[in-house]
């Protein structure tokens, strides 16, 4: 259990208690809080919805400002986790650091996605020294090839070479975090790689390896979904993770039975964009509101939040976020997804 500190911990059990006893109007805050640096990328990954339906990514070009950093900043002391980045490349943004550390201060579980091309000795050396808990490194596969094919530019060397740094930094500064993962979307081209892969992972003291499903954006990349290939994946998979399990490395791979979950995102999670937009979850079904234009309080407790949450315990999942991923595990869901974009996001308040 991640404890940020006794108001964070109480937070969350009355977040659950709320949950259970159907309330829609909530006294908690959200359990887990996204703050997105910006929009801007610096890797062309084939599979990113930036190259199929994300015209507002490709147009976007600021950043998270102070003012929306601190308007945000009295809901940090609730949440037990807080990820520091969006659908762009957090390291990109210049006050990284200075936003960071000032999150920290809070005592959250504290943690990022990146490419890691940017993971600077500089950059390194202040994200440890922060105390950041968790790094989730977007890996494109085990070759410079593979690397370049998926993730559209050519820093395979680069990034080994920064996670080799982060690991030393470590070493110099007696520390243990930030933890290293590897966060790999599982796809048809990165298979013939995952055991080479894991043995990186275990090389560089990456602890745990998640591979998420492909969710397939356009007609292009449907020959990359493991849907298509279940049985042959499954083989791989098991594979792989019989390694990562003798080299002590956590392995979490994509679930490729049809089953469905349950999402409670509405009722634990705000994702808030660089721009202040405030929505509803990563998959940005619902826009909540604007900081600029409400306080947090007002836009969690929205009337439009309130029939949301109304809606999922008398309607269901299927009725207010069909075709979502997120809960729906069925191959159909991934090969024909829910657009998640802003553009086609229904606006709530």
């Amino acid at each position: 259990m991640n404890l940020a500190r006794p108001v964070s911990f109480l937070n969350k059990i009355m977040n659950q208690l709320e949950i259970k006893l159907k309330k829609t109007r909530l006294i908690s805050k959200p359990v887990e809080i996204t703050l997105e640096p910006t929009l801007n990328c610096n890797s062309d990954c084939i599979m990113c919805n930036r190259q199929f339906h994300r015209k507002d990514s490709i147009k976007a070009k600021g950043f998270l400002d102070w003012n929306i950093f601190w308007r945000v900043k009295p809901f940090f002391k609730f949440a037990e986790r807080i990820v520091f980045s969006g659908f762009g490349e957090p390291l990109l943004h210049p006050e990284f650091l200075s936003m960071l550390r000032e999150i920290k201060r809070s005592g959250n579980f504290v943690y990022f996605f990146t490419n890691g091309v940017l993971l600077t000795e500089r950059m390194a050396n202040g994200i440890v020294q922060a105390g950041t808990d968790l790094i989730c490194i977007s890996m494109g596969g085990a070759t410079r090839e593979t690397y370049k094919k998926i993730r559209g530019i050519d820093a395979f060397e680069t990034v080994v070479d920064n996670i080799r740094q982060i690991r030393e930094l470590k070493k110099k500064a007696k520390k243990k975090k930030p933890h290293l993962s590897f966060n790999i979307v599982a796809m048809t081209s990165i298979l013939p790689e995952l055991e080479s892969i894991v043995n990186l992972a275990h090389e560089l003291n990456v602890e745990t390896i998640y591979l998420p499903n492909l969710v397939v954006q356009g007609k292009s990349m449907e020959r990359e979904s493991l849907w298509h290939c279940p049985d042959k994946a499954e083989i791989i998979l098991r594979q792989s993770a019989d390694l990562a399990k003798r080299h002590k490395i956590g392995f979490f791979t994509p679930d490729l039975d049809s089953c469905r979950f349950n999402c409670q995102d509405l009722f634990r999670k705000m994702f808030i964009a660089w721009d202040g937009t405030v929505l509803s979850c990563a998959f940005e079904r619902f826009i909540m509101g604007n900081v600029e234009e409400k306080n947090l309080d007002s836009i969690w407790n929205s009337e439009g939040m309130i029939k949301i949450r109304k809606d999922y315990h008398e309607k269901g999942l299927a009725e207010i976020c069909p075709n979502c991923t997120c809960w729906d595990n069925r191959p159909e869901t991934f090969l024909s997804p829910w657009i998640n974009a802003r553009e086609h996001a229904k606006r709530l308040g």
